[in-house]
This record gives C-alpha cells, structure tokens and sequence, in this order.
C-alpha cells in the first residue's frame, strides 16, 4: 500500500464507503458516527487511514471535499461487457461461467444474486460457499421456490440469507421466480439468461451482459429488498 495517506486511503475505500463518509460528515455527525457506515471488519483500518489523512469532523469541508474525490474516482463509469456460454469454444467474447466467479471471488462487501435453477453441479455452488466464509462478506441468495431447491441451498450455505417465493393469497402454488443475475458490492452486476446449473454454464446457448454502474446495481438490491415478506420468505 502507498506511503502516502491520501492515495492509500483512495486505494483502499470503495466509492460507496467514500460516499456514505462524506454523507454523514456533511449532516454534522463526527467522525466516529461516520466510520459507522464502513463494514466492521473494514472499520480499524479505515480510521487509521482517515487519521493519517487527516480528515474528519474536525475539517468538516476539506474532508468532505477529499472523500467525495475519492468516490467519483473509484466509482467506474457504466461499461457493458457480454459474457456467452455456448458449447466448446464457441464462445470468443467472454466466458459466463469463469466472469461469473471472478467478480464473486472479487467481492469485498457483497453478494446478491438470483436464480431460477441452482444445483450443485454449478459452478456457483462452490464459488458462493467459499464466498459465505469470507468475514465481512454478506450474502443474498434469491430463488424459485419449487426449482431452485431453496432448502438445499440453506443448507448448503449456513452463513446466507436464502430467500425463495411466496404463495400469494388465493393461489395454491408460489410464484415463478425467474430473474437471473447476481450483483456484487453495489457496484458490478451480471444480468444473464443462465440459471445457476452446470448445463447453463458449460453446454447450452447463453448470454449475459457484465454492467459496471453503482445506480443500477444499488437499484436492483433496493427493490429485492422491498420485496421481502411480500414475494419472497427467508428459509430459516
């Protein structure tokens, strides 16, 4: 990491944590009331780059001035990536399957994701499981409550909030859940056609689309979240 305070502190806080800081400073809060918005597996090291930094409450305006910086630096601009699973090397754009875990293996904060279909002959089902054990690392898991096996799942994944669909009032089976995506660290999101089954990600005709823009990815979060208890029940 950089000797220099402000470019390790640059380095080391996501667009978010820079913005949520400036946010709170802005309203008047200090600077412990500020770090509250930082992860507390994140929090120790982030006071101690904001200390070397020196930005606070204390220089309310410069502070400011500097996290907000440090937000429009590392937020990425929109970019749309396509990402293909066809069948042997078809696919010369990108590959589903391998995206797909990297951008897991990349994440810090977050997972949410999505699926239809989840079995364990996915590659999902390891990179999500080794993903649930990383400290500080929340993760949403939403599926169909008939064919995405939401049970197996839980079990499968002891450290997730697994979610599946409800039976509205008057139906007699719950609703399909059919969206396809996983977002990671409100920043990164993978929309795709594929469910999370092996046939998905090695041998059928698939295309995603890889988006790097923090308003649709906090966007998606947002509303899943609203739906809680209205179209979707945790497993417990």
């Amino acid at each position: 990491m950089s000797t220099n305070p402000y470019e390790a502190l640059g380095a080391f806080l996501t667009a978010y944590e820079a913005q949520r800081l400036a946010t709170v400073l802005h309203a008047g809060g200090t600077t412990g009331q500020a770090l509250k918005e930082v992860h507390a597996t994140r929090r120790s090291e982030a006071k101690r780059l904001l200390t070397a930094a020196r930005i606070g409450a204390e220089d309310q305006a410069g502070s400011i001035a500097v996290l907000r910086a440090v937000a429009g630096a590392r937020a990425v601009r929109t970019a749309i990536t396509p990402v293909w699973t066809m069948p042997g090397v078809e696919a010369t754009t990108g590959r589903l399957t391998s995206e797909a875990q990297r951008i897991i293996d990349d994440a810090r904060m977050s997972i949410v994701c999505s699926s239809f279909n989840f079995t364990p002959h996915s590659g999902m089902w390891i990179a999500l499981k080794n993903a649930a054990r990383r400290p500080g690392l929340s993760l949403t898991v939403y599926l169909d409550a008939h064919a995405g096996s939401p049970d197996a799942v839980a079990a499968h994944l002891p450290n997730a909030a697994v979610l599946r669909t409800l039976t509205l009032p008057g139906d007699h089976h719950p609703m399909v859940s059919h969206a396809k995506f996983i977002v990671v660290d409100r920043t990164v999101t993978m929309l795709t056609s594929a469910n999370f089954s092996y046939s998905a990600e090695n041998t059928n005709i698939e295309l995603g689309l890889l988006v790097h823009d923090a308003n649709l990815a906090a966007s998606i979060e947002t509303l899943m979240r609203s739906k809680h208890g209205i179209l979707y029940e945790q497993v417990t």
